[in-house]
């Protein structure tokens, strides 16, 4: 029966609708599952940093209060900010405590510094957020207003190890389900595996607020030695900046809050990301470039290194929001993974251009994977979000070269998925090492994989494949160098399905 209803249901899309919870009131119970338990946190942050008087101006003196949840210390906190800018600079300290506190709006030339066992912490008010910036779409403008904010500033910071806490299960609502911490007992086609996530999602209440830290177009900024916690939302987003250094941050997230990406590199360029540790719902350390989001340029530069990232959704991704174009992006060095909830991520690694933006030069090497569905997913298609006629069919994917993949306990295959009047061009794969999940596997009855040529592009949408290894429709220019997969016992599946490929080389 099973079997039928999953044939039926990809011709009847009705049947395949997305479980979600619409309304309701805020659910701050914390589930054992929610947030990662063995964070290492000394491998990244130095808790015995500090910093010197000199040039230093402490919120206490202007009024901020510690370890009161009914003071809104966004005054005193910002007060701080301002005299030390005006004063050509400085240093403004948190300390002694946790200050609850609504939007911070961080200045040129300020290092904002978050002690040992201290914090900004977001209030529970949504009438202490500010918005703050008119220039953004309609569709954006209501997550502005964050918890840190700057806009137009240079040579910033934010350094601990201190915390920036978030406090995102006072702004969601309850799951259908508790978190599940032991397997299934069965494997799940795809489908099942995505809607028994989407029934633990925390989904959004109606007075959530927006980003935990957003910095927009901003100059010579750097995150460093910071913890940041249980966001409601993006956690940090970095929208239309230029030179960026984000190195030994920690993002703890609670891993059932919806919309809570990690890091947000969206339309900047110039961009570090070194020795962070990423714990999200949502996708981990994801490349945005649009009109949408507030982007107005392309975007090139980007390299990320020695980074851990548990996601439930994708590890590494650029999209979706893709209507102005991305290059010259490096990834090296990374473990993603999501082995202690279930049933696991969705892709470890999403290359993805659906809104008319040309992805190139993407290079992603020595990358350990551990229970993510699809190792590596490459999509374009022509969803053009921001429904302008320049971006109709305009995306393009070229030059991506993926090596040196070990991932195991996978469920699908590597997917390279063009639409017909758009084929991804110029894919090099090699030194790939995969090994299949224990359990039943599956057979794919239906007699076609349907194009999706408008919808959200995710990996698990186009369910299970009647291939193990390797899945590539619509593309040119694809070459496979020891590519090795080990998939389920008495697997009936394929190791490569190729539709319309011109110039596919397997060595």
């Amino acid at each position: 029966m099973s079997r039928l209803l999953n044939t039926i249901g990809s011709f009847f899309p009705i049947l395949q609708k997305d479980f979600k919870i619409y309304d309701g009131e805020i659910f701050s119970e914390v589930y054992d599952g929610d947030f990662y338990k063995n964070i290492p946190f000394e491998n990244y942050i130095n808790f015995n940093s500090s910093v010197t008087a000199e040039n230093a101006y402490y919120i206490r003196d202007f009024g901020a209060i510690a370890d009161n949840s009914s003071v809104n210390n966004a005054a005193a906190i910002n007060s701080a900010i301002k005299v030390c800018s005006e004063n050509g600079g400085g240093i403004v300290v948190v300390d002694g405590g946790s200050y609850t506190s609504g939007t911070v709006f961080l200045q040129s030339n300020v290092l904002l510094y978050i002690a040992k066992e201290s914090a900004i912490t977001a209030s529970h008010n949504i009438g202490d957020f500010r918005r703050n910036s008119p220039t953004l779409s309609k569709h954006v403008d209501f997550i502005t207003n964050g918890l840190i904010y700057a806009e137009n500033c240079e040579n910033i910071a934010i350094t601990g190890p201190g915390k920036i806490c978030g406090e995102g299960n006072y702004f969601s609502l309850a799951p259908a389900l508790p978190p599940k911490t032991e397997p299934f007992k069965k494997a799940l086609d795809v489908w099942d595996m995505r809607q028994e996530y989407r029934k633990r999602i925390r989904f959004a209440h109606k007075n959530k607020y927006g980003f935990l830290v957003h910095l927009r177009n901003c100059r010579q900024v750097r995150l460093h030695n910071l913890i940041l916690e249980n966001s409601s939302s993006w956690t940090l987003n970095l929208n239309n900046c230029n030179g960026v250094q984000v190195t030994n941050t920690v993002i703890n997230n609670n891993r059932h809050i919806a919309n809570t990406d990690g890091i947000d590199i969206s339309g900047s360029s110039n961009v570090t990301i070194k020795k962070c540790f990423v714990s999200t719902a949502d996708d981990g350390i994801v490349l945005k470039n649009s009109l949408d989001t507030g982007c107005d340029k392309a975007m090139s530069n980007i390299y990320i290194t020695d980074c851990e990232v548990i996601s439930c959704t994708n590890a590494f991704k650029i999209g979706t929001e893709t209507s102005l174009d991305i290059s010259d992006v490096t990834v090296e060095n990374c473990k993603f993974y999501l082995n202690d909830i279930f049933p696991g991520g969705v892709s470890a690694i999403a290359i993805e251009s659906s809104d008319g933006a040309s992805v190139k030069n993407i290079s992603v090497s020595d990358i350990f994977i551990d229970s993510v569905a699809c190792p590596l997913f490459i999509r374009l298609n022509n969803r053009n979000r921001d429904n302008r006629p320049e971006f109709d069919r305009k995306g393009m994917i070229t030059g991506v070269k993926v090596k040196n993949i070990s991932a195991k306990n996978a469920e699908i295959p590597t997917m390279i998925m063009g639409i017909p009047t758009q084929k991804i061009n110029g894919v090099e794969l090699a030194d790939f090492s995969i090994e299949y999940a224990k359990g039943r596997d599956y057979y794919d009855y239906r007699l076609k994989i349907p194009e999706q040529e408008k919808e959200y592009p995710e990996c698990n949408r186009f369910r299970n494949i009647n291939a193990y290894g390797i899945f590539v429709r619509h593309a040119e220019n694809i070459s496979l160098e020891n590519f090795n997969v080990t998939p389920r016992e008495r697997t009936r599946r394929k190791f490569k399905i190729i539709i319309d490929c011109e110039n596919f080389n397997i060595k």
